[in-house]
């Protein structure tokens, strides 16, 4: 394993352990306030923009990499952004009616996409051992997924073409931007999404403010998630194939599924067990396979 792929993969943990935050804030919030979707993602990005925003503005340095990015990437940003802000709407709606353990591990079906995504289009290879890694990682979370009581078939559906969504921004990063600088795509990023939300909120006619304490708590996860989690995602497209972005955090998952059965008394069950022990072996043959040099 390279250097860089050993910071790429360190990018990707950070990544894991920031969303995993933001999931199980986002599934508190869900679980105690009849929230509408796209209010609670509006309020959580737009309080974290209104917070960062000072931190790139008071710098030159800064504001000129800002600038950099809206002129060199701005296109492909707002693209991605508005495919993973549909991924979101999907992916809340869906949580709301959902246990945390199989909703998180069925958004990781974004492994799958990307794989399918850098083979087909970035002309990325794959050896054996990874991809029969994949298939075990994909055979545990179709075996969480289908949890009777727990999760329903269409949320199931949502989720998997949000996972769709959040793959595609991934693949446009990887075709048409070189060198992502991650801190300001993360910031336009946050930027971009609160317009989206702000105008589908209004649209749908759902457009309302929340207590000044929920705002503030969406506000908090979405900093950790939607702010310093994409940062570091990011930041790791610049030494990693998309292949293997999101074949790290197939950890993110087990880790929220203990959390729902711990803290929010969701059901604990062999099939889980079955599933997680899975994905993990799927996990450890895509990520830390060592692939043989060829003479």
């Amino acid at each position: 394993m390279t250097g860089n792929e050993k910071k790429g993969y360190f990018f990707v943990f950070l990544t894991g352990v920031f969303f995993a935050f933001e999931v199980i804030g986002f599934k508190e919030i869900f679980r105690k306030y009849n929230m509408e979707p796209e209010i609670a993602a509006l309020f959580g990005v737009g309080f974290s923009f209104l917070v960062v925003t000072p931190y790139f503005l008071i710098s030159k340095s800064r504001r000129i990499k800002v600038v950099t990015t809206i002129k060199r990437d701005g296109y492909i940003l707002t693209l991605g952004t508005v495919s993973n802000a549909i991924g979101i709407v999907l992916y809340y709606y869906a949580l709301k009616q959902t246990d945390l353990g199989p909703a998180a591990i069925l958004i990781k079906t974004t492994v799958l996409y990307n794989v399918l995504l850098g083979v087909f289009f970035l002309g990325e290879k794959l050896h054996s051992t990874e991809v029969f890694g994949i298939l075990i990682a994909i055979l545990g979370i179709y075996m969480i997924s289908t949890l009777e009581g727990q999760i329903n078939v269409l949320s199931a559906f949502c989720i998997l073409l949000s996972a769709f969504l959040f793959a595609i921004q991934s693949y446009m990063i990887k075709r048409f931007i070189p060198e992502i600088l991650g801190l300001e795509y993360a910031y336009l990023r946050l930027l971009l999404l609160s317009l989206f939300f702000f105008i589908y909120s209004l649209s749908v006619g759902s457009f309302h403010f929340p207590d000044l304490f929920i705002i503030v708590t969406l506000g908090l996860f979405s900093l950790l998630g939607y702010f310093l989690g994409r940062a570091f995602y990011f930041e790791a497209h610049n030494y990693l194939p998309i292949s293997k972005l999101n074949a790290t955090l197939l950890i993110e998952p087990i880790f929220l599924m203990f959390v729902g059965i711990l803290f929010m008394k969701e059901p604990f069950d062999e099939k889980k067990l079955a599933g997680a022990a899975l994905i993990l072996t799927g996990l450890y043959l895509i990520v830390f396979h060592k692939r043989k040099e060829k003479l």
